[in-house]
């Protein structure tokens, strides 16, 4: 394999990606469930469950993208004829989410769920060969978290843009006629400027991406391709932390704009706090992105997840009583989150070389496909879990709310949450890659590479 030259410019360019998926990830993350409760006018249960649905769907096809493009040999390469001709298909069908017809009907349930599938049909299609070129691109642990860190800014800056530009944006163009005209203008928005970052990346790994050398790489059966990741202890146990705080933070992170709207009566507050969140977690990139450089990925997620259940038990220790010291709790949980966006993007690579040394089978975008799926799965049961919830507990959008559906935000919002942090740390205590055993394992799977020639 032709490694990459890692010029400042080419660390640039390949984490701009992330600027670009994470407009689509973090509207469709904060806003989209909002938008079918509030704007739409749909009940909560079957907005849950439509989003459920669709993020599983998107989970399940995400291995099945992994294989298609560990087997793409075209002119253009493996991973980059996706980047270079899917970006507006994927912006027509972002935008046409948000074309629904109002109202609680058969008509707007159709499509809502149709339009979301499409979405994330599209989204898989172009974020697992995105993810995949990290592995491609360079075998070095130190390289992959520096590149990490690069990703993680951009995709905090993604996230403040959604985050505190959404609802000043969309409220504004809002009129009696037409509430939902902001909402489509901004979505064909970031769809066309996502577009165009997705060339750029496609541009920078032009010459390096697989397709485009003499590969002597042996195409692999499905069975030893599952062989090989079930032997990956090391992806098995990053899979596992990584839906367990999915699922548990999905009943924090998509209550916020709930909780400030209906618990403190002040829903202007509630883009501010994402964005703040997002901010504060993005400044933090750097730093653990040095962590986990200097002490090893495992020790930066153990220490990081210590701010993040303080901060979560001070949230609801404070309960409402005053938003700085709220902001302070979530400040605490920012940072924690910067450091498992870091820790859980820069494990993934290595993982592979894991999976490669145990097994002799070297499959990029199953790793990533494996993955994304269990991200998604589990975030799509958290939103599920989390409208059937709401219903449970009697909310009704855009009303005022009784004292047992403010009681049972709170409540979400705390235990699972906190359940889920105490076993994600769990599990990685048992994460078997230091930053000197990965280094190791890349120079016998060179050495056994040199000695036994694939063909």
């Amino acid at each position: 394999m032709n490694e990459l030259k890692m010029t400042l410019g080419r660390k640039v360019a390949l984490g701009a990606g992330d600027f670009g998926f994470n407009l689509y990830w973090q509207m469709a993350s904060i806003y989209l469930l909002y938008f079918y409760t509030d704007v739409v006018g749909l009940p909560p249960a079957i907005a849950g469950t439509i989003y459920m649905a669709a993020l599983i769907w998107d989970a399940v096809l995400d291995p099945v993208m992994g294989l298609v493009a560990d087997r793409t040999r075209t002119r253009y390469g493996r991973y980059r004829p996706y980047l270079l001709f899917g970006g507006i298909p994927l912006a027509l069908a972002f935008a046409a989410m948000f074309v629904v017809p109002s109202g609680s009907g058969m008509a707007a349930v159709i499509f809502t769920a149709t339009t979301h599938v499409i979405f994330r049909t599209i989204y898989a299609v172009l974020s697992i060969p995105y993810a995949s070129l990290f592995a491609r691109v360079t075998r070095d642990a130190r390289i992959r978290a520096d590149l990490t860190g690069f990703r993680m800014v951009f995709a905090t800056l993604s996230a403040v843009l959604v985050a505190g530009a959404t609802l000043p944006f969309v409220n504004g163009l809002a009129t009696p006629d037409s509430p939902r005209r902001g909402w489509i203008i901004l979505a064909l928005g970031f769809g066309l400027l996502a577009t165009a970052i997705f060339v750029l990346v496609a541009w920078a790994t032009k010459g390096h991406d697989a397709s485009e050398e003499t590969e002597t790489e042996p195409r692999r059966s499905g069975a030893e391709v599952v062989k090989s990741l079930l032997s990956n202890r090391a992806l098995l146990i990053v899979l596992g932390a990584v839906m367990i705080t999915s699922f548990s933070s999905t009943l924090f992170g998509k209550n916020l704009l709930y909780y400030f709207k209906y618990v403190l009566d002040q829903p202007k507050i509630g883009s501010s706090a994402l964005a703040f969140v997002a901010l504060l977690a993005g400044l933090f990139v750097p730093f653990w992105t040095w962590v986990a450089r200097r002490f090893g990925k495992r020790n930066a997620w153990l220490w990081g997840a210590i701010p993040g259940l303080l901060g979560l038990v001070s949230w609801h220790l404070i309960d409402g009583s005053s938003v700085p010291l709220l902001f302070g709790a979530l400040a605490l949980q920012a940072v924690s989150s910067s450091s498992f966006i870091v820790c859980f993007w820069s494990m993934l690579p290595d993982t592979v070389e894991y999976g490669e040394w145990r097994s002799g089978v070297r499959t990029e975008s199953m790793v990533f496909g494996l993955a994304t799926l269990g991200q998604k799965m589990a975030l799509g049961f958290g939103a599920g879990f989390l409208g059937l919830a709401l219903a449970h507990v009697g909310y009704v959008s855009n009303a005022h709310q009784t004292a047992e559906t403010i009681e049972g935000i709170k409540q979400m919002m705390f235990w699972i949450p906190l359940a889920g942090g105490l076993i994600t740390v769990t599990l990685i205590a048992f994460y078997p890659l230091s930053l000197k055993a990965h280094a190791k394992m890349v120079e016998e799977i060179a050495a056994r590479n040199r000695a036994t020639p694939s063909g």
